[in-house]
Parts: C-alpha cells; sequence; structure tokens
C-alpha cells in the first residue's frame, strides 16, 4: 500500500516538475503525509467497537482506590526539540519546538521512504507530530494548569520554506485538512490509527459484522503501551472540560481501550473499552464522565477479561464539521475502579415526627456497616446534580425541618432530596432519592376591625360591621377562618370553619359584649396548611347602639354595587356623609343639600357609610363587586 501510495505521489510531481519548481521534490514529502493520513482502513472494526463500550463493568470486587493517570491536573510539561524531514541532501525544519504534558505521549506520523527517480535517490525521513497542545491557565478548576489542545492542519507544523517552495502548485485541498491534536497514555500506529478516527467521525458501520474480524485481531500491531493496570479493574474516567467549536458541529473526545495478553495465543486483546463524543461546547469547565465495559459484559457468550492496560486518548475533535481553530481543554483526570461497592441506602422516606407538640419533617434512611458518612443533595424539583446544595452528615436521618424554619427552602415548593453512602477512598454508593413539598408559609398582621362607625344593631340584636384582614406574599390562594366565642377548652367541634379566597373575611352579626376568638391559616392543597395565626376581640355592648330601624338611615343602590352607587337620602334632608374603607380610612366627605349623592368605590371591598342629620344618624354597609 504504501508502495502505491508513494508511486501515486511521483505521478503528481511529474506534473508538477513540467511547471518549473526548481524544488518540487519537497511536495513528495507533502503529498505522500497527505495521502497517508485518509487511505488507511485496516483498523476501522476497532473503533467501532468501541463506541459501543458504554455500559458499567459487571462483577463485585472489594473496593479499590482511584487512580490517577499521568500528571492529570498537567501541571508538569516537557519540552520537545521539533523535527526535519530531509530529502535528497537537504534537511529541512518541520515542526519547531513544543511542549507536551509530563508523562503523556504525543502522537507522530512517520515517514521514511526511498525510492529512485530519473536516476536520483530520494529519501523522505521524517516524523511528523500531530499534536498542538499548550498550557490552559485560565478558570482552571483544579490545580493551576490544564490541557488545551487545538486542531490543526499541515500547514500548521510543516515549515513555511517548504511551502513557499512548493508555491501554487499544491492542491489546496491538502493543506487545508484539519487533523484533531491527540494526546495518549500508550503508542500507536499512525499510520493504522488514523482511518479509525476518520471513521469514527462518519459514524458508520455495524459492530457485529465487524465482531469475527476484531477477535482474530493482533492488538499489537497497532497499540503498545498504555496505563499498566496492575489488577486494578476500569470503570470510568472523570475530569473537567471545557470545548470551543470553530464552525459548530464539531466536538471533543474521550477514549479509552483495554487490553490483555493473551499467553495462549500470544496475542494481545481489546477486552473492552469506552468512549465519549458528548465534550460539545461549553464557555466554562464542566464535569464530565466516559464510562467503561467488558467485552464480557455487552457479548452474550464472550467469556471476556480483565484489562492488564489501558489505553487512553485524548482528541481536540471529533466531528463531520472540524475546523481549524477549535479546541479542547482538559483537567483533573481520575480513573476510578470497577464496580463501586458502597452500598447503597435503603428505606429512605420522609417521617413527620412530633417534638414538644410541633411536627418536625425528618427524611430518614437505613445505612450498612460500610459506611458511617453520608451525602445529602437537595434542590428544587429537577435541578441537576452538581447544580444543588450539598451536605456530608455521620447520621441516618436529616432535618428539614430546620431547613424550612430558617427560611433556607421557599415555602409551598417541591424540593428533590438525593442521599447516597460514602465510602473510603472517595468510593460513592448510588443515589436514591424522595420529592417533598414544604408547609405553607403562615399568614401575617392578622388584624381585627370594627369600632363605632361602621357597627349597627340589627332587629336580633345581634352586631354587625366586625371583621379581619391579613396579609401573605406567597403564592397561596386559600385559606381558613376558623372563630367561636373564646372558651378555655375549645374542642375541635367548637366554632365555625369558612374557607375565602380573599386576605379579609366580614364576620356575620355577632353576639354582644363577648370575647371571639379567630384563628387563620394557608391552605395550599392535600393537608398541606401553614402555621395557625390566631387573634381576639370583643364585641360592643348593645347599649346606646343606633336601631336599624332609624327613620334617618339614608338609601342605597344598587347595593352591591360595581365600581360606584346613589345615596338618597330620607326628605331630602341637608345630610353630612363620611366613607371609610374596612379598615377604618376615610375614602370621601362631603355635605349635601338633600340631593342624592353619587359615590365612586375606587375598589371591590367593603365601605362603611356613616351619615348625620337633623334626624339622627345612620351608619350602613356598601359591598363593591
Amino acid at each position: 500500500m504504501c508502495r502505491l501510495l508513494f508511486f501515486c505521489s511521483l505521478q503528481k510531481y511529474r506534473k508538477i516538475k513540467k511547471k518549473g519548481c526548481w524544488d518540487c521534490t519537497l511536495i513528495i514529502f507533502m503529498y505522500f503525509c497527505i495521502v497517508i493520513l485518509s487511505h488507511h482502513k485496516a483498523m476501522k472494526t476497532v473503533f467501532r467497537l468501541i463506541l459501543s463500550c458504554i455500559a458499567l463493568a459487571g462483577g463485585m470486587l472489594q473496593a479499590q482506590a482511584p487512580l490517577s493517570l499521568p500528571n492529570g491536573s498537567f501541571e508538569q510539561w516537557t519540552t520537545h526539540p521539533g523535527y526535519n524531514v530531509n530529502v535528497l541532501f537537504m534537511s529541512l525544519p518541520v515542526y519547531d519546538t513544543f511542549f507536551t504534558p509530563t508523562g503523556w505521549d504525543y502522537l507522530s506520523y512517520p515517514v521514511n521512504q526511498t525510492t529512485t527517480f530519473m536516476g536520483m535517490n530520494i529519501n523522505i525521513n521524517t516524523n511528523v507530530p500531530l499534536v498542538k497542545s499548550t498550557p490552559e491557565t485560565g478558570t482552571v478548576p483544579d490545580g493551576n494548569s490544564a490541557v488545551r489542545l487545538q486542531t490543526i492542519k499541515l500547514e500548521d507544523i510543516i515549515d513555511p520554506t517548504i511551502l513557499s517552495l512548493a508555491g501554487d502548485a499544491l492542491d489546496s485541498s491538502m493543506t487545508e485538512r484539519i487533523i484533531p491534536s491527540i494526546l495518549s497514555t500508550g503508542e500507536l500506529d499512525i499510520d493504522a490509527f488514523m482511518p479509525l478516527i476518520t471513521d469514527l467521525m462518519s459514524g458508520s458501520g455495524n459492530i457485529l459484522s465487524m465482531l469475527p474480524t476484531l477477535l482474530a485481531m493482533d492488538v499489537n500491531e497497532y497499540v503498545t503501551g498504555g496505563l499498566a493496570l496492575n489488577g486494578f479493574r476500569p470503570a470510568r474516567i472523570t475530569g473537567s472540560y471545557k470545548y470551543h467549536s470553530a464552525v459548530g458541529g464539531d466536538n471533543g473526545a474521550i477514549i479509552m481501550i483495554g487490553t490483555h495478553y493473551n499467553a495462549t495465543t500470544h496475542k494481545r486483546e481489546i477486552v473492552g473499552g469506552g468512549i465519549n463524543l458528548a465534550l460539545t461546547d461549553t464557555a466554562a469547565y464542566t464535569s464530565f464522565e466516559t464510562e467503561y465495559a467488558s467485552l464480557g459484559s455487552l457479548l452474550p457468550g464472550y467469556a471476556g477479561s480483565s484489562p492488564d492496560s489501558l489505553v487512553v486518548l485524548l482528541l481536540s475533535s471529533a466531528g463531520n464539521n472540524m475546523q481549524q481553530g477549535s479546541y479542547l481543554c482538559l483537567d483533573n483526570l481520575m480513573l476510578w475502579p470497577a464496580p463501586d461497592t458502597c452500598a447503597a441506602v435503603e428505606g429512605l422516606s420522609l417521617w413527620n415526627r412530633t417534638v414538644d407538640v410541633f411536627p418536625e419533617m425528618v427524611l430518614e434512611w437505613q445505612g450498612s456497616n460500610q459506611t458511617s458518612l453520608w451525602q445529602v443533595e437537595y434542590g428544587p424539583q429537577g435541578f441537576i446534580h452538581g447544580d444543588g446544595t450539598t451536605v456530608e452528615i455521620n447520621q441516618t436521618h436529616f432535618n428539614i425541618f430546620e431547613l424550612e424554619n430558617n427560611g433556607t427552602l421557599s415555602p409551598n415548593t417541591w424540593y428533590d432530596f438525593y442521599v447516597r453512602s460514602v465510602c473510603d477512598d472517595g468510593i460513592y454508593g448510588e443515589w436514591d432519592s424522595v420529592h417533598y413539598r414544604t408547609f405553607c408559609a403562615s399568614v401575617e398582621d392578622l388584624t381585627s376591625h370594627g369600632d363605632g362607625n361602621n357597627l349597627q344593631l340589627n332587629a336580633d340584636n345581634l352586631i354587625e360591621g366586625y371583621s379581619i384582614s391579613w396579609t401573605d406574599n406567597t403564592d397561596t390562594r386559600r385559606w381558613s377562618v376558623h372563630y367561636g366565642i373564646y372558651s378555655s377548652e375549645m374542642p375541635d367541634s367548637w366554632g365555625t370553619y369558612v374557607e375565602t379566597d380573599t386576605t379579609y373575611f366580614e364576620f356575620p352579626p355577632l353576639e354582644p359584649g363577648k370575647t371571639y376568638t379567630v384563628e387563620v391559616s394557608a391552605l395550599c392543597g392535600d393537608d398541606n396548611y401553614g402555621d395557625i395565626m390566631s387573634i381576639n376581640f370583643t364585641t360592643r355592648s348593645n347599649a346606646g347602639m343606633d336601631n336599624p330601624q332609624n327613620p334617618s338611615m339614608p338609601t342605597i343602590y344598587p347595593n352591591p354595587a360595581n365600581g360606584q352607587c346613589t345615596v338618597a337620602f330620607p326628605d331630602n334632608q341637608p345630610t353630612e356623609i363620611t366613607l371609610y374603607s374596612s379598615d377604618g380610612r376615610t375614602i370621601q366627605s362631603v355635605t349635601t343639600d338633600g340631593a342624592p349623592v353619587v359615590l365612586h368605590l375606587p375598589q371591590a371591598g367593603i365601605y362603611i357609610l356613616h351619615t348625620t342629620s337633623d334626624t339622627g344618624t345612620a351608619t350602613c354597609k356598601i359591598i363593591s363587586r
């Protein structure tokens, strides 16, 4: 294949040479590199398998501590001197000095071919590094720096002198080809591997049809080294990332390839892997997780084995729309064991316990002998993990009432509460959750209203004109009013219950000279109500109060009114009139010569009208809807 590709390059050379380029042999190197990066298909099956490896591995082991990847916070960097290309008898620079994170391999494409052309021996000998990484120092979540991997063009890494020698003879599509910058914990044969990246970006392939080829393949043909696991069983990689797509549509990638040496076949086999292509545009660092799965957990009848080596690949771009300028920043990489053996909590429930007569809502669960520490995360219903409030406690209950009482939780609101176990070495159990709606808020400013200007005695010698009002700044839309003559016993059957949808209540006629007790609470539905607020008031004695048959009583129409009403006076006598609100504020005061008066009522509610004339005084009620 290499010889065939090189022959094609030479045909391109013949066409260019006719144009008179004085050193066009350099173009062979350029064209060869581009073509070789795009025509190998031998290993497509491998990457298609890795695309499917996204489930957690099964089995049970003792809990293991997380395994740090080499320089996972990217604080140490190694300087590389760059490369030259040797064409004929000349050595020209290909890549300037560059940096890579210490402990990570950078991929390079080897070119070392010699042939005879027109009687001359031509040798092209170089490595093309496929990496463009720099330290990232802004808003790094862990430590002082992260790694920034940026997509590259070949013209980014080929010396400008070579490009200028080639001139216009080069096909622009070759130099504009975008290649993701790649870091790895193992060494890869890029000659075999690069086409797999292209296949990965295209998203094509059927994994079942590739299994026979995959299982017969010797992985040593294209991958060596990697992270030595020494009995560690990987479950997932976590870390933080931010990604910038130059035009949108592409993204970064985290890839794991688990391998195991088979002593029977003397071949290294793929035994599992994982891939995360969901590292899309984000302006700030965001947590990610890439899960590892064994082939045994994915393929029925496949025995599988634990990996003894893990290759981790970091790709700056993996999408159909790769563009120069896209980049991936990574930090705080950590490899976690499989499985997480921290036991899950059991019996998570809400308990309304009573302390000193008052109910307190408590979250409870059952622990295990593996842990004495638990993590609780809570927030408004539907919140995303990590965005809530997290606390760690050493007891198997959590007092929600305290959060309500100190104002941490909003009243009459649904919340999600999640609980999980915390074991040694940073291992966590599975989350369990409950939903809870907080109590209604208590009403405020409960006040009684009633004085000599808005009271009258009816024919049954009962007093009319008493009312109460309150404030409620929550979303509550219904309230309960419980009232009756004060009693020291006050059994459940005592008094009268009324529900209202306004923040005031006018009492029906009450007995004179009695002390009444009133209780008001908010109603939020489903037996959810606020604290009861109470008030006492004493009605006036009926002595000296106006009789309802008072000849000075005016006529009001319409009543109930709709924003305004007309008041007519007995015998058209001159009269002083005063209109009060239900809480005693003066709304209007006027003296009339006896002609009817039109009153404007500013809003819906209850108003009290007081009149004075030569025949006496009168007090009456006006209702505006």
